[in-house]
């Protein structure tokens, strides 16, 4: 069954929530630009409930200060035609509902909560912002969630396990909707209010919410106004506080131009203005006050940030650790040899563009194979280290000092003469033929042979030529005796005319 014949289905069910005549006759008149204070005031007469909530309303002060009236046409003078149909619609839609009551497995005191402070939430939203909008984004904040009652109503006992697993987390509820049915509450809300032929700002709110920057142009505002609405009924009705509280600072400056301090001054309006409404839709109020919900939030979103820097601390660690892993020869500590390729490359382009010195040492352990031989590969290892921290200990901090492979080890010195590093390698051959070994319990003498090259403007073609010559001056060290070193000589092709003396 595709998404559409699914909301189709549903659409049909006789389970479904039904709108009152009275609703239906002030949908009619909401349409109306030439609508008649006296016809408004005689439909809302017939209904005494929603007429009481109406007076009760003008005598708040929820749309300003409060008033002492007693008549229900002295109600829709104070309020205005446009905040009456608004809330008229609202209240009697949301009656009407309350009274059928629930019949799956849905808390719906739990969702008129929500939806009443989305409602609240909005509308402040949009008045600081200087929508024209306020009275429709608060009509769409207490309609938002009229899907999630008729799913209930309509599928009973379905459903319950859908609103259980999700709880107060509406992204997940929406997404295992559709999952299940192909389609959201925002969807079957949307298709619901098209039923009762509510204006189309209202079920683009109802649809949209979820996804406020994909809205039509001509009904961003109520939209956005709505998605942040129902960030600020996070504040008070879930647990993650600081997420919430940060959404809603974020949404009202990014989408209203409202500073975090003037974000922060609605939550006690809007709770303020929640509470009032609650009273006449018989729905509780949050037992906290705005100064408890904004501190819970704000010791909640400190708690996120302090939790955020110590992961982000640890990802950096995490990602310098690994980062030496990949460079490190895991045996000595020293690079390995993709690193000191890498390193090699870098300064030989550096050295080939501003002309300036760099030379390399290629150092192999005499007679390496006969120490694995006669006292096992562990004590090879043991030499291969001990080798490693005198390289490391009397090269210079500026050199990098690396593990070529087997028992040979490089040294890259960057603005180094072939004389500077034909220098530092006989350092290093001195002091290993000095250093004490000890491997497999017996003392070891170990020496060293070292090849020295040298960059030379313009004659090496690349990084790999400068090892090539260091490899074949070592070649000559350990030709020539071993334990000694030899430096790379370019070797001048004889003169033909040249005659022996």
């Amino acid at each position: 069954m595709t998404s559409s014949q699914s909301l189709t289905s549903l659409m049909e069910s006789s389970r479904l929530p039904t709108i009152p005549a009275v609703a239906m006759e002030i949908i009619g008149l909401v349409q109306r630009p030439d609508i008649d204070i006296e016809v408004l005031s005689a439909t809302i007469a017939r209904d005494p409930a929603l007429a009481a909530r109406v007076l009760k309303t003008a005598n708040s002060g929820f749309y300003g200060r409060p008033r002492s009236v007693s008549r229900l046409r002295d109600a829709v003078i104070v309020l205005g035609l446009r905040s009456v149909k608004t809330l008229a619609l609202g209240f009697s839609l949301v009656g009407n509902m309350r009274k059928q009551g629930a019949r799956g497995g849905v808390d719906h005191t739990r969702v008129w909560q929500r939806s009443l402070l989305t409602a609240a939430a909005a509308r402040a939203v949009a008045t600081r912002a200087g929508y024209a909008c306020s009275d429709e984004a608060f009509l769409g904040g207490l309609l938002h969630l009229i899907g999630v009652i008729a799913l209930d109503q309509a599928l009973g006992e379905e459903y319950r396990e859908l609103g259980e697993s999700a709880g107060d987390d509406l992204a997940k509820l929406r997404a295992t909707e559709r999952s299940r049915y192909g389609f959201d509450h925002a969807e079957a809300g949307a298709a619901l209010a098209e039923k009762w032929n509510l204006p189309e700002a209202l079920i683009t709110a109802i649809r949209m919410f979820p996804k406020p920057d994909a809205a039509d142009r001509d009904f961003q505002e109520i939209v956005r106004c709505v998605a942040t609405g129902e960030a600020a009924a996070d504040l008070i009705l879930t647990d993650d506080t600081g997420a919430a509280l940060s959404r809603f600072r974020w949404d009202c400056e990014q989408l209203f131009g409202i500073e975090a301090e003037g974000a922060d001054e609605l939550i006690a309006k809007f709770m303020a203005d929640a509470a009032v409404l609650g009273t006449m839709l018989d729905v509780p109020a949050s037992a906290l006050s705005p100064e408890d919900v904004l501190a819970n939030a704000q010791e909640a979103l400190l708690q996120m940030s302090l939790e955020s820097e110590r992961e982000n601390a640890q990802l950096q660690a995490d990602r310098e650790r690994l980062t030496i892993e990949a460079s490190t020869d895991a045996l000595t500590g020293l690079a390995n040899r993709r690193h000191m390729e890498e390193y090699l490359a870098e300064q030989f382009r550096i050295s080939s563009r501003y002309g300036t010195p760099l030379s390399l040492i290629l150092f192999d352990i005499d007679r390496f194979k006969g120490v694995n031989d006669e006292y096992g590969h562990p004590a090879g290892d043991q030499v291969l280290r001990e080798v490693a921290a005198v390289l490391q200990r009397t090269m210079r901090d500026a050199d990098l000092c690396a593990r070529y492979g087997g028992e040979e080890f490089v040294a890259i010195l960057p603005a180094t003469s072939i004389e500077g590093a034909e220098e530092s390698a006989e350092r290093v051959r001195v002091a290993v033929e000095r250093q004490a070994m000890l491997a497999g319990g017996a003392k070891l003498s170990v020496t060293i042979s070292a090849g020295v090259g040298s960059y030379r403007t313009g004659e090496q073609p690349s990084h790999d030529w400068l090892l090539k010559e260091a490899d074949m001056a070592l070649y000559e060290a350990k030709r020539s005796g071993r334990n000694r070193v030899r430096r790379f000589e370019v070797v001048e092709p004889a003169s033909p005319w040249s005659v022996a003396g």
